[in-house]
C-alpha cells in the first residue's frame, strides 16, 4: 500500500500561480477587440496587459501614495505581506500600453474555498483611458479563476462607499449581503 505525500507548499505555490496566469490569459483573451472607456473613447484590446502583483506594480502603487488623490489610503506594500502566505489567493494588476498602471487587486478564497473573495481594488487615482473598464476586467479575471479552484461564487468585500457598492450591484447578476457587507455573484 502506497500512502500519498502531501505537496510542498512551493509545489501548491506554484501550482496556483499558474492557474492565476491562466486566468489572465484567457480573460485577455476574451476582451473585446475594440472597447470603450467611460468617456466614449475606443480602447484596443492589444494596449491592455495583465499581470500579478509584480515589483513593477508595487513601484507604481507607491506612487499612487503620494499623490494625494487616493480614495482610500490601502498600504500595498502591507497588502502583499499580508496575501503571500496565501498560494491560493488572486491577483491582478492591469496596465495600459505596458507602462500605466490602471488597477490592482488582490482577494483570497474563503475558508472553506467555495467563495472566492476581492478585498481590495484599486484603480489609478490619476485616472487612465482603461477608466470604466478595469472593474469588468477584474470580474471577468476573478470568475475565471474562481472557476479554476472550484468557487462558486465571487464576493467583492467591504466596498468602501455607496457609489461603489451600487456600482457592482449595476453589474449583471450581482446582488448585496448586508449582514456580510458585500456584493456578491453566484458562478454556476
Amino acid at each position: 500500500m502506497t500512502t500519498q505525500s502531501r505537496p510542498t507548499y512551493t509545489q501548491v505555490k506554484t501550482r496556483f500561480e499558474f492557474l492565476r496566469e491562466v486566468a489572465r490569459e484567457s480573460t485577455w483573451e476574451g476582451l473585446s477587440a475594440v472597447m470603450s472607456n467611460k468617456r466614449d473613447m475606443a480602447i484596443l484590446k492589444n494596449s491592455i496587459s495583465l499581470d500579478g502583483l509584480t515589483f513593477n506594480s508595487q513601484r507604481e502603487l507607491r506612487k499612487w501614495e503620494k499623490t494625494g488623490l487616493r480614495r482610500v489610503a490601502w498600504d500595498w506594500d502591507a497588502v502583499q505581506k499580508k496575501y503571500r502566505t496565501h498560494p491560493k489567493r488572486f491577483e491582478l494588476s492591469i496596465w495600459y500600453r505596458g507602462p500605466m498602471l490602471c488597477a490592482a487587486s488582490i482577494g483570497r478564497p474563503t475558508w472553506g474555498g467555495g467563495k472566492l473573495r476581492l478585498d481590495y481594488l484599486e484603480s489609478s487615482p490619476m485616472g487612465t483611458p482603461l477608466d470604466g473598464l478595469v472593474a469588468d476586467i477584474t470580474i471577468a479575471a476573478c470568475a475565471t479563476y474562481a472557476d479554476s479552484i472550484g468557487a462558486t461564487q465571487l464576493r467583492v468585500m467591504n466596498p468602501v462607499n455607496t457609489d461603489v457598492k451600487n456600482h457592482y450591484l449595476s453589474k449583471p447578476g450581482f446582488s448585496y449581503d448586508q449582514h456580510g457587507n458585500f456584493c456578491f455573484m453566484d458562478l454556476v
